[in-house]
């Protein structure tokens, strides 16, 4: 792995695991509530996160394509998402997704980092900066489900970790 997105990889290492942690115990009811109104749903949640790492697996030239219809794909907001799939369906989808990203984050390499990639905020526009963000993003919207977790009366997310397999680096 390249060592400048070694951080990098270890974020989204984790947030694929803590994501999994706060669906623990969550039924199709609470990942679909909305207390007030003006929430997002943990489950659009989920589905935001999965699509942008469909996003951020495209910006690095390894699509795979999106479970999701195109609404729901497109979607900024909940209210434009239309229908969202059972959690249990979100939860596969982002367990897929996942896996796909850490085997392309293995593989990157320097002239790929250095190339122009969507200008986000705070990057300065290369693929290196678009990661950064979007693993910052990712664990801004962690910090809302896991949240919205507790608010539902669920325990709260733990940071447990599933035992790495041998030989590999990181958490």
């Amino acid at each position: 792995m390249h060592p400048s997105i070694v951080p990098l990889a270890a974020i989204f290492r984790l947030n694929t695991q803590l994501l999994l942690n706060c669906l623990e115990g969550l039924d199709d009811d609470l990942a679909a509530r909305r207390s007030p109104a003006w929430l997002n749903s943990i489950a659009f949640l989920v589905a935001h996160l999965t699509e942008t790492r469909h996003y951020l697996a495209t910006i690095l030239g390894q699509p795979l394509p999106s479970p999701f219809s195109p609404s729901l794909a497109r979607a900024r907001s909940i209210d434009e998402a239309g229908p969202l799939p059972p959690i249990a369906a979100l939860t596969a989808c982002w367990e897929v997704i996942s896996a796909h990203l850490a085997v392309i984050l293995e593989r990157v390499d320097t002239a790929q980092l250095n190339q122009a990639g969507p200008k986000m905020p705070g990057s300065e526009g290369t693929i290196l900066g678009s990661l950064a963000f979007l693993a910052q993003h990712e664990s801004y919207h962690l910090g809302q489900i896991a949240l919205l977790r507790r608010a539902y009366g669920l325990p709260s997310m733990t940071y447990a970790l599933p035992p790495r397999e041998p030989g590999r680096r990181g958490a």
